[in-house]
């Protein structure tokens, strides 16, 4: 004779049955863990990126031009900056010392240049071409190689790409013999050896949304071991140089992971590169931020081309606050 189950009895079986699966995934989570290594856990809410403040200080005037980029001199002179173009002429890097004295200038052939660094004897300048006013069909992209008498040693396509244009770069960091690339095309920092153009670490650049859109120079502590990046954020109510928020973001170059983000405060310089001296930061400011107008005359210098940001063409330091 068949078992009938009563109203009562039917809910708590039912009920049961419902929270078996339940009960499985719970175990799990408490460490159950299926053959593919998977548990039920819930996911670690992820933790909250250190921030802290820093303010810039003017030191002096590269020569006239869009300077978008600094290095440290090796042997201690100074500054290297490397300056940008839109229009297709030969750019110059110049030696500057700590006061601003000009001391060297190196002509390149690297194009809207964005991004230099100083190592091993030679200049790396990273060619954002693809900027350039009616650029050539493939545009004049990657890293060109170039002796301090002006002569280019080479020219190199960043890896992973086509062999006559490995895509735009948006600066460039030695480390000991090591190149870093910052990778418009891979979205990614990459790290070269030189002497036979093979990538030997690549790690993708920040996935935090606002800082993806002003992704630019780099620099390469020695003291440290991390990777510093400049970006920023633009404020949507309020446009240009009085709604931006310069930033820096620090990298663990083993994990790739974000360790660090600087916030500039109100009124600082506008920074699209940096280098690093004996722990002092320092940035250049190009004067040609993206997207912002250069019709303010309270910007404009004679003798310059058209600058959109009050501190354009300046090399400034960095301090923490």
């Amino acid at each position: 004779m068949p078992y009938l189950l009563g109203k009562r009895e039917f809910v708590l079986g039912a009920g049961a049955v419902a929270l078996a699966p339940l009960s499985a995934l719970g175990q799990a989570g408490q460490g159950g863990v299926d053959d593919l290594g998977r548990n039920g856990a819930i996911p670690q809410r992820t933790k909250e990126i250190p921030t802290r403040k820093a303010k810039t200080t003017k030191l002096f005037l590269t020569p006239p031009g869009w300077p978008n980029a600094i290095a440290i001199d090796p042997d201690g002179r100074g500054f290297w900056v490397a300056e940008q173009r839109h229009d297709g002429d030969r750019e110059a890097v110049w030696l500057l010392d700590w006061n601003g004295k000009l001391l060297q200038t190196v002509m390149t052939n690297s194009k809207n240049t964005s991004g230099m660094t100083v190592g091993a004897g030679y200049i790396w300048s990273g060619a954002n071409g693809v900027s350039i006013k009616n650029h050539p069909t493939p545009p004049v992209n990657g890293i060109f190689q170039t002796d301090f008498s002006g002569k280019q040693v080479n020219h190199h396509q960043i890896p992973f790409g086509p062999s006559d244009d490995g895509g735009a770069c948006h600066g460039v960091a030695w480390q000991n013999g090591k190149l870093w690339v910052s990778s418009n095309r891979l979205e990614s920092l990459v790290r070269i050896d030189p002497s036979t153009w093979q990538v030997d670490w690549i790690f993708p650049h920040t996935f935090i949304p606002d800082l993806k859109d002003r992704i630019h120079g780099i620099e390469y502590d020695d003291a440290t071991g991390y990777l510093w990046q400049v970006s920023g954020t633009q404020s949507k109510d309020v446009p240009y140089y009085a709604g931006y928020t310069p930033k820096l973001i620090k990298y663990d170059i083993k994990t790739g992971q974000v360790v660090e983000l600087v916030e500039f405060v109100s009124g600082s310089c506008d920074p699209h590169d940096i280098a690093i001296h004996n722990g002092v930061f320092y940035g250049v400011d190009a004067g040609e931020h993206p997207g912002w107008p250069i019709t303010n005359p309270t910007y404009q210098r004679p003798g310059w081309p058209p600058l959109n940001s009050p501190f354009s063409g300046y090399v400034f330091r960095i301090d923490f606050v």
